[in-house]
């Protein structure tokens, strides 16, 4: 094992396939990347298309056609969050009594309808209906995919995985703006119907067949009869086997009130939680304000470019997030690729703090606020690698990070960011830098108490090992496990 560590060079820490891999493990980790993360990448692409079209639909005619007014837009993101974060814990726990290759591909089926019904949306209150439903939904796809990742790959191969698989929201986001531009120039006003509701439409049209081939190629968890029929028996025992020999069982979430005690001991929870709910607001940029901001000069900008224009933030997104998982992977430490994040993103925040500067300084500061999206896979794998002891703790601490971060999110858009403070937001900035100055606290907090409590088991095995408590372990797997 030493000397397969001496060997090894700095580019194999950067290779989709670890080193070492065989000839079949190849072949099943192929399959598995196609039938898991083909349809993880769809059904996260489509979530983050709706979200979107919901942004730019406002600012392409919505807003007058169906008679919104004041703070509706935040009002409908307040609904559809609560209906997304009021379902995630219920449909998580769906998830470990159900095939997921069932459940995942069901509910987007009901989402696509939803969409489809939001371009005939009468009045404002149509929309908070739907929106709800909408968010009820739409949870299952996030948490969906990460619990079946897990399930089917070793824990050394998740993170390029989660990183490949995040990045399909972003580019959801981006291709929304020129799906809205495209359905404003060719179908506006096509058999009546405005730009903005055949949007609708065609989000509606591309997220059910998404569905179809999910209920076809998507897999149930490793440990069910007949899990993929793509895959051949010997393919289902080598699966079996490497997330066995890796430790990892199918998650099965068993709580009581010691579990729960033991997981509300240590900082991880509290400190992971709180993290995530400062990322959250720190994005709170992310989107609608700079639609907003574009829409208040749009005798500058026309509307193509008012939806185009923010898809540069989508962009650093997607850049930022695969190069902040690789560098968090190939290095060992998150906090890294996390402060040089956050650092950027505070630049930005108190940039439009200030407001009054250079015009293209302000787009760039709007622009940075994509950086962030790299935030989310980095911290959710950060939390996971610190509470790699216990499934239990693990599972909990990464609900609590989305179901709170996304709660609390929803109740304080409407009063950081309220539609008719446009494009100001004098408070919002303001808001978005503190809590960017706290989230590097928070990154340099967490880095410290993950390191001292590293270095505690460290100290704890040796003294076991020279005590003759503990079998002997190799040092460059103690040394990996460690720097990790």
């Amino acid at each position: 094992m030493a000397m397969e560590m001496s060997n090894e060079k700095w580019y194999d820490k950067w290779m989709w396939y670890e080193r070492g891999t065989s000839k079949e493990e190849k072949i099943l980790l192929r399959k598995l990347d196609f039938i898991i993360l083909t349809f993880g990448c769809l059904t996260f692409f489509t979530k983050f298309l709706d979200l979107q079209a919901f942004q730019n639909a406002y600012v392409s005619g919505m807003k007058e056609d169906i008679g919104m007014e004041g703070n509706d837009l935040q009002y409908t993101t307040g609904v559809f969050q609560a209906g997304y974060c009021a379902a995630m814990l219920p449909s998580n726990l769906l998830l470990t009594r159900f095939r997921p290759n069932i459940l995942i591909p069901a509910f987007e089926v009901v989402w696509g309808i939803l969409t489809l019904l939001t371009a005939y949306a009468k009045d404002v209150k149509h929309i908070y209906i739907i929106r709800f439903f909408s968010g009820i939904f739409e949870c299952v796809a996030y948490p969906g995919t990460i619990y079946c990742i897990g399930c089917w790959y070793k824990k050394s191969e998740i993170s390029r995985r989660l990183s490949l698989f995040y990045i399909a929201g972003p580019l959801g986001t981006m291709f929304a703006g020129y799906f809205q531009s495209a359905c404003y120039t060719n179908l506006n006003g096509v058999n009546g119907l405005a730009g903005w509701r055949w949007l609708f439409i065609v989000c509606g049209c591309i997220t059910l067949p998404v569905a179809i081939f999910g209920a076809i190629v998507f897999p149930a968890r490793p440990d069910s009869k007949n899990p993929s029929w793509l895959l051949t028996a010997d393919q289902i025992a080598l699966a079996r086997r490497r997330v066995n020999e890796d430790g990892s069982e199918a998650p099965k979430l068993k709580l009581n009130f010691k579990v729960l005690g033991s997981i509300f001991k240590t900082w991880h929870w509290f400190a992971f939680v709180a993290l995530y709910y400062v990322f959250n607001q720190s994005m709170i940029t992310n989107g609608s304000p700079f639609n907003l901001y574009l829409k208040a000069h749009k005798d500058q900008y026309s509307i193509s470019q008012i939806n185009n224009l923010p898809t540069g933030q989508s962009a650093l997104s997607i850049v930022m997030a695969l190069v902040g998982c690789y560098w968090a992977d190939a290095r060992g430490k998150h906090w890294e690729p996390s402060l040089f994040i956050c650092a950027w993103m505070t630049f930005g925040s108190i940039c439009m703090a200030i407001w009054n500067i250079p015009v293209g300084l302000k787009l760039f500061s709007f622009y940075i606020a994509g950086l962030g999206g790299a935030l989310n896979p980095l911290f959710m794998a950060w939390a996971s690698t610190v509470t790699f002891k216990s499934a239990e703790e693990r599972a909990i601490t990464i609900a609590s990070m989305n179901a709170i971060g996304q709660a609390l999110l929803a109740g304080l858009n409407i009063v950081t960011f309220p539609t008719f403070r446009a494009p100001r937001f004098k408070f919002g900035w303001f808001w978005v830098m503190a809590n960017n100055i706290i989230q590097i606290g928070l990154v340099v907090v967490i880095m410290f108490l993950h390191s001292r409590e590293k270095m505690r088991d460290k100290t704890l095995v040796i003294e076991a090992r020279e005590g003759g408590d503990v079998e002997r372990v190799d040092t460059a797997d103690f040394k990996k496990d460690i720097d990790s």
